[in-house]
């Protein structure tokens, strides 16, 4: 598909006013999306902006966040069986350990995000400054650029009508490039957080679903060095 159909399909799609979600619940605006688009996978082939585009959409209005990437190859100081007992929670017959944290901000267990900008880490902490797990902010930058050069970054209006969410698809940009600096500085500002997700069975070992690294999804364009404006209306 060349840019100039693309801007043609989303130009039909917003013209077509609120349509009705095709499925309840956060996922149902993706899924609406890519029905009235004509596709069934999350990312499209654009030649003219270099390869295939990722497709996210967001509800205006909305707070979500979205996962960028999961990283956690080699990154654990400690065992992670250790973490768990130490800062999770029993629920049922095992041990929970998922919490949202961003940086400047201790959660109610005691865990923390901290930089270290002389070596240009981002260390997961605990109680007496102990460093669990650190990632290289360069390899992080890195994964996300591989994992998201290239996104269709599509806006609705979201209303209610007789009780079923519609949406009106009508704004969208081609995100290019992400940028380093803009990447930290989200992070620093409380704009991308990191998520652990993992758990211990009884009688089994951890369960780590991956550490995520999750941005408000108003929020994903500021990491780019080029956004283009798709006029629709």
């Amino acid at each position: 598909m060349k840019q100039s159909d693309l801007t043609t399909k989303l130009k039909e799609i917003a013209i077509l006013g609120f349509v009705p979600t095709v499925r309840n619940g956060d996922t149902g605006i993706g899924h609406t999306f890519e029905k009235y688009f004509g596709i069934t996978e999350n990312n499209i082939p654009i030649p003219d902006i270099g390869g295939r585009v990722e497709i996210k959409t967001c509800r205006k209005a909305s707070s979500s966040m979205i996962t960028l990437f999961t990283f956690n190859r080699a990154v654990w100081l400690k065992p992670q069986i250790e973490i768990i007992r130490e800062y999770g929670i029993s629920v049922d017959s095992r041990i929970n350990l998922y919490s949202t944290l961003f940086y400047g901000q201790k959660n109610e267990r005691g865990l923390y995000i901290d930089f270290d900008e002389t070596r240009n880490l981002i260390s997961l902490c605990g109680k007496q400054f102990e460093i669990l797990a650190q990632w290289d902010l360069y390899v992080i930058v890195g994964k996300f650029n591989s994992k998201l050069s290239r996104v269709l970054f599509v806006s609705a209006e979201s209303q209610d009508i007789d009780g079923k969410e519609h949406f009106h698809f009508n704004e969208a940009n081609i995100l290019i490039e992400g940028d380093s600096r803009k990447f930290i500085k989200a992070m620093r500002e409380g704009k991308i957080a990191i998520d652990i997700r993992m758990h211990l069975p009884q009688n089994r070992g951890v369960r780590n679903h991956g550490t995520g690294f999750r941005c408000f999804l108003h929020t994903l364009k500021d990491l780019y060095k080029n956004v283009e404006v798709i006029n629709l209306i």
